[in-house]
C-alpha cells in the first residue's frame, strides 16, 4: 500500500470507528479521538508557536521554530498513519474470535483475511441491526 493510500486508509478507519462503549478497551478509542483533536487545533498551535517564538527569541531562532511547528503540524498525519497500518493488520485470536461470531450473527461471510477494518465494518453493521445483547 502506498504511503498517500495509507494515510487516506487512516482517515477512513477514524471515520468508521464507533463511539460505543463495547470498543473503549482497543486503544483506537483513544487515538481516534486525540487524531481528530489535533487535525483541528494543531494548525493553529503551529502558527501560534511560530509566533511566540519569534517575538521571544528573534530572527536567529526562525529555523528552530519552524521545524518545532512543522513537528506540531505532523501530529495529526501520523495518527492517520497509524490509523491506516492498524486497519489492515490482521486479529488477533481473541479479535478474530469476535469477528467470526459478529459475522455469522448477521449472517455474512467472513472475509479470508479478518483485519480491524473488517471487524469495525461488521461491528457498526451488528450496533445498527443486531439487538443489544447480541454484541
Amino acid at each position: 500500500m502506498s504511503f498517500f493510500k495509507t494515510f487516506a486508509q487512516g482517515q477512513h478507519y477514524a471515520n468508521l470507528w464507533p463511539r460505543h462503549a463495547i470498543v473503549a478497551a482497543l486503544p483506537e478509542a483513544m487515538v481516534v479521538p486525540a487524531v481528530a483533536f489535533a487535525a483541528r487545533w494543531m494548525p493553529a498551535v503551529a502558527v501560534v508557536n511560530f509566533l511566540v517564538q519569534f517575538q521571544w527569541q528573534g530572527e536567529a531562532m526562525i529555523p528552530q521554530a519552524i521545524v518545532t511547528s512543522l513537528f506540531l503540524l505532523s501530529m495529526p498525519l501520523q495518527g492517520w498513519y497509524w490509523l491506516g497500518k492498524r486497519a489492515h493488520s490482521q486479529l488477533p485470536p481473541r479479535l478474530q474470535q469476535w469477528y467470526l461470531e459478529l459475522m455469522a450473527k448477521l449472517r455474512l461471510q467472513p472475509h479470508d483475511k479478518a483485519t480491524y477494518l473488517a471487524l469495525i465494518v461488521a461491528l457498526n453493521k451488528a450496533l445498527r441491526e443486531l439487538p443489544p445483547d447480541q454484541h
